[in-house]
C-alpha cells in the first residue's frame, strides 16, 4: 500500500507564488509590520507584530537566495546562515 501526502500539505512543503511579485509583496508587508509596532507600549503588540513581520518575511525568502540574503537585516533573521 502507497501512501502519499493529501494536497494541502504538499502545498505547505512547497509554496509558490500566488502572483508575479508576491515574494516581495510580502517582504515589504513583514517589514511594515514589524516597523508599525517595534515602539507600540504594549508588549503584546511588540510581540505580535515581530512575529507576523517574522512570518511574512520568512514567506517572501523561502527558495529565493536574494531574499534570504535581505531577511537578515530583520530583527529576526540575524541570525540566519546560508
Amino acid at each position: 500500500m502507497k501512501t502519499s501526502k493529501p494536497e494541502a500539505v504538499k502545498r505547505y512543503d512547497n509554496p509558490r507564488p500566488l502572483f508575479p511579485g508576491e515574494p516581495w509583496v510580502a517582504f515589504i508587508g513583514g517589514v511594515a509590520a514589524w516597523l508599525a509596532t517595534r515602539k507600540h507600549p504594549s508588549l503584546a503588540m511588540r510581540t505580535l507584530g515581530t512575529f507576523v513581520g517574522a512570518a511574512l518575511v520568512a514567506r517572501a525568502a523561502h527558495g529565493r537566495k536574494n531574499l534570504s540574503n535581505v531577511m537578515r537585516w530583520t530583527p529576526i533573521g540575524g541570525g540566519i546562515r546560508r
